[in-house]
């Protein structure tokens, strides 16, 4: 109904369109109005445990938890905390502001497209953007995980040396050939085993600190305990000492809690999604990722000090259980690689046809082309994965974590009140992070 109203009689001003959508909203929409479209719909069985997950392989699968080590190392491991805990907080505030926003509206299944077409339409553009600025992205960073890690382990267990570049390729063969499928549900498993690789990644850094074995020797030296970090680097609390290289690190922080996109997943599965259920689900993701990735960071940066690579698996020497945890990350990236692809050659798609519609075979084709050429190239010549985190996080990912929440959330609540003006606080954030953070990180 919203939506027909933003597209009434020509003539009509945009302002008196908008307030007649908003008025609308306001009079039918009710705190039962989305659970009985979910019902009406099928949705709304899961339960808040479920959703609690959901959220939490959001934000630790992938290569986030890589690469926020090296962005600690640049803060200290007090400061590091801190800004952790800043970002983590806004990132969980969007969350929030949007789940508030779908259960306002009333629609079923929501997701970032329906809530912000029902208050916003001009904004639509800036979604499919974001996503596949994002998604395309990830998926990038992706092929630089199997890059960084495959090389070496596959050396260890007794192949050739690859170059960093045949490793690449092959998994891009193998990835790329994967997206060029209509239907990806095999592929779900990648979700429960970036659970486990994740899990267990964490822990082989944090017994890399206590050293039980000679197996977790960090230092290279199998045979006697060491002090840490390795190499005489000093680990510090609070570190200003390269104000360039910290500014740089702040994008990875806001790429490491991004998880916007489910929400909306959530919200639809989820059964009775009151208010002080989705605060719970939301907290409860957070603060288990807010452990699992400062515990990372934190280990990883005692470990090894301010020398730390943009890829901390980088960082160990190889052995058995090194060796073998790469592969396992690298085969996740391979398989996760066609899962970022596809919603950004839709959101690609989406912007094309804004500009000039057609419905043809060709553009799909060309732009799954330019997608995975561009991946593939910028894969091979960037060698730094804090570089495309930084970017990705900067762009991307302040665009789902503080902009486009503070656009819904202030469109559909017009009236004044805390939480309204701590949202448009937000997406002026958002806004000032942006272009700061892309200037830093050219610099």
């Amino acid at each position: 109904m919203v939506n027909a109203i933003y597209s009434s009689r020509e003539g009509q001003s945009f302002l008196e369109t908008e307030s007649q959508a908003l008025s609308v909203l306001d009079a039918d929409a009710s705190p039962c109005s989305f659970e009985a479209a979910k019902r009406a719909k099928g949705l709304g069985f899961a339960s808040a445990v479920s959703g609690t997950l959901v959220l939490t392989n959001t934000v630790l699968g992938g290569s986030g938890l890589l690469g926020m080590p090296a962005a600690v190392a640049k803060a200290g491991y007090a400061f590091g905390l801190l800004l952790m805990v800043l970002f983590a907080s806004c990132s969980a505030f969007g969350c929030h502001l949007l789940q508030c926003s779908a259960r306002r509206i009333g629609q079923a299944p929501c997701s970032f497209y329906t809530v912000s077409n029902a208050v916003a339409p001009q904004w639509t553009w800036l979604i499919d953007s974001a996503v596949m600025i994002k998604c395309f992205g990830v998926a990038t960073s992706y092929l630089i995980i199997v890059g960084d890690l495959a090389p070496p382990a596959l050396s260890f267990f007794g192949l050739r040396q690859l170059h960093r570049w045949e490793v690449i390729l092959f998994a891009f063969g193998v990835a790329g050939s994967l997206t060029c499928c209509k239907n990806l549900s095999g592929l779900r498993f990648t979700a429960a085993g970036s659970v486990v690789i994740v899990a267990w990644t964490i822990v082989l850094i944090v017994l890399f600190v206590f050293q039980p074995s000679e197996a977790f020797e960090p230092c290279g030296h199998p045979g006697h305990l060491e002090d840490l970090p390795c190499g005489g680097g000093e680990v510090k609390a609070v570190d200003l000492s390269e104000p360039l290289a910290l500014g740089k690190a702040l994008p990875v922080f806001i790429f490491g809690f991004t998880c916007q996109q489910n929400i909306f997943s959530v919200c639809n599965e989820v059964r009775n999604t009151t208010p002080q259920r989705m605060n719970g689900i939301i907290t409860g993701a957070y603060c288990i990722s807010f452990v699992a990735l400062s515990s990372a960071a934190i280990f990883g940066y005692l470990t090894f000090g301010p020398q730390l690579k943009s890829d901390v698996l980088k960082d160990y020497p190889q052995n058995a259980v090194v060796a073998f945890t790469s592969l396992l990350y690298s085969m996740l990236a391979v398989f996760s690689y066609p899962l970022q692809i596809h919603p950004s050659r839709a959101s690609a798609l989406a912007l094309m046809n804004l500009v000039r519609p057609s419905e043809g075979a060709h553009r799909w084709a060309a732009v799954t082309l330019l997608e995975l050429v561009g991946s593939l190239l910028i894969a091979i010549t960037v060698m730094d994965l804090g570089k495309i985190l930084g970017v990705v996080g900067a762009t991307g990912s302040t665009m789902v974590s503080y902009i486009l929440p503070g656009i819904v959330y202030v469109q559909t609540f017009r009236d004044f009140h805390l939480r309204r003006s701590l949202a448009l606080g937000q997406l002026i954030l958002g806004c000032i992070i942006m272009p700061v953070c892309l200037v830093l990180l050219f610099l």
